[in-house]
């Protein structure tokens, strides 16, 4: 019990810092990026491409682990993210836009690699505990939620003449920490070939065109992916949308905290739930909270309106990707797992990147109301 414990409590630390580093990520980019981009419609584009190489970097990350190990997958992993911290900080400490941006696009890579965290941790225990290990997992986003924004703001003047660079190299030093947390992980057997030709021979594979013509697949990969979409859209927004209301960068990290907190405490109970209602209702119940989100969000730019809003988001967010995630796994035979699961996370990251990229434009152009009223033609799909 005691070697169970210090295991998984070894996984949920590391989870813990590689949120840290996403969170500040989120809080901070946008309005670092305004301060090296001549346009401002521009500033999203470097955490766009966080997600856009956390796209193109699953396929990748998943064969060389499949390769060589988790452990070693994680530490190749976290060792990009440690390049592509220090070029960004390169970047800003030159002001050099396109180079601030290559680094964002490396630490995107870092963090597909990283997306095999939780499924390392699962694979670590005995089958009857890899619920257990996920709460572990899930418990890690807590903590970050806070020390994530806390890191941002205070790394801003960390070096007063260079604006935002003590970010990212706190965020160096964070990745350094996390690196040695995976040195000190045990090496995770693999999947014996035994355990694979059970898999396969438990269903026979079905040919694809039956998958395209399946409503319960695209219903999953349509919530999740929207819901995925809106909640980074929104939330990397909010930073510049606060500032442009005149709200200082402490407003906008509390509600940063405040919103991760939303999309990660009902996961304590979200589990229960979808047993409960089954995936279809908890999902339309994930769309009811992202409409009150921008009912909200319109009450006005005050804190209140954004905190509250915020939060709405992450809460809606966690109902739609839970629900979302539970009926795909419902679509697919054993065999056909590979296959559908890349074709959902290619249509999500894929979304979430347009998603991010737009945010900054869309703020510009038509404002944080016009931006929230934008997502109601996407609840209702």
């Amino acid at each position: 019990m005691k070697e169970k414990i210090t295991k998984l409590g070894l996984f949920s630390i590391t989870q813990t810092f590689f949120q840290v580093g996403s969170i500040m990520i989120m809080a901070v980019s946008a309005l670092a990026g305004q301060t090296l981009s001549s346009d401002p419609k521009s500033a999203a584009l470097p955490l766009s491409l966080v997600i856009f190489g956390t796209l193109v970097g699953l396929f990748p990350a998943s064969y060389l682990m499949r390769v060589f190990g988790r452990k070693r997958g994680l530490l190749t992993g976290t060792s990009i993210g440690i390049l592509g911290s220090i070029v960004i900080s390169f970047g800003l400490y030159h002001h050099n836009f396109i180079i601030f941006t290559l680094g964002h696009l490396l630490y995107g890579f870092h963090q597909s690699f990283l997306q095999y965290l939780r499924f390392t941790a699962m694979e670590s225990v005995p089958h009857k505990d890899r619920a257990s290990a996920l709460s572990w997992i899930l418990i890690a986003g807590i903590p970050a939620a806070f020390i994530g924004p806390l890191t941002g703001l205070y790394g801003k003047t960390l070096f007063p003449n260079f604006l935002f660079l003590g970010c990212f190299v706190l965020l160096t030093a964070v990745l350094c920490i996390q690196f040695l947390l995976i040195t000190q992980f045990p090496q995770i057997k693999k999947t014996t070939e035994e355990e694979i030709k059970q898999s396969l021979d438990e269903h026979t594979s079905r040919p694809f065109n039956y998958h395209i013509k399946n409503l319960g697949l695209w219903t999953s990969i349509v919530s999740t992916a929207f819901g995925f979409g809106l909640m980074v859209m929104l939330m990397s927004a909010v930073p510049v949308a606060m500032k442009s209301h005149g709200h200082h960068m402490s407003a906008s990290t509390l509600v940063i905290q405040w919103h991760v907190l939303g999309m990660y405490i009902p996961s304590f109970f979200s589990g229960t739930l979808v047993r409960r209602l089954g995936s279809p209702k908890l999902i339309f119940v994930g769309i009811m909270v992202m409409g009150i989100e921008v009912f909200t969000a319109l009450q006005g730019v005050d804190f209140l309106p954004f905190a509250l809003a915020l939060i709405m988001l992450g809460i809606g967010w966690n109902f739609m990707y839970v629900g979302g995630t539970n009926l795909l796994v419902e679509q697919y035979h054993p065999s056909e797992k590979n296959m559908i699961q890349a074709v959902n996370d290619t249509i999500i990251y894929s979304v979430a990147t347009i998603a991010t990229y737009s945010s900054a434009y869309l703020e510009t152009k038509i404002g944080w109301f016009g931006l929230n009223l934008s997502s109601i033609p996407f609840l209702v799909i």
